[in-house]
């Protein structure tokens, strides 16, 4: 699956030092980290909060699998 949208992001040198060392470490690109982070993350808020999907009105999860 070819991605749609770009994303870019500001970090500080040892934020950025530490991702390189991070997708170094798991053989992975910078961007497949940073997906996989971004997916983490609202996977990780859709459990805690309302589904941020919800909000925008499609009751889907990240992942476009049914709730329930």
């Amino acid at each position: 699956m070819a991605a749609k949208n770009r994303v870019t992001i500001n970090l500080e040198d040892e934020e950025y030092e530490a991702l390189v060392d991070v997708a170094t470490r798991a053989d992975r690109s910078i961007a497949w980290v940073g997906r996989h982070a971004i997916v983490e993350f609202l996977v990780s808020k859709e459990r805690k909060e309302v589904p941020l999907l919800a909000i925008a009105g499609t009751g889907s999860s990240p992942f476009g699998k049914p709730k329930g």
